[in-house]
């Protein structure tokens, strides 16, 4: 039996999403930490992540990560 697609979406920072069932994040594993927030609006739960730049430093400082970036 063929494995079922999980559709992802594109989200933004700081822009609210509708909640729609079951949802599928993934994970790169570099410690991105993000600040969530959900709210019921017209009888729809919404959500939105924001990036927390100190806790992400913070975290990967704990775990010894070192992201560095091509320029």
């Amino acid at each position: 039996m063929a494995k079922k697609k999980v559709p992802t979406i594109q989200m933004y920072d700081g822009v609210w999403y509708r909640v729609k069932g079951y949802t599928h994040t993934e994970c790169c594993d570099c410690a991105l930490v993000h600040k969530e927030q959900y709210r019921l609006v017209d009888g729809h739960l919404e959500w939105t992540a924001v990036r927390d730049d100190k806790r992400t430093e913070e975290r990967r400082k704990e775990l010894g990560i070192k992201v560095t970036r091509k320029r």
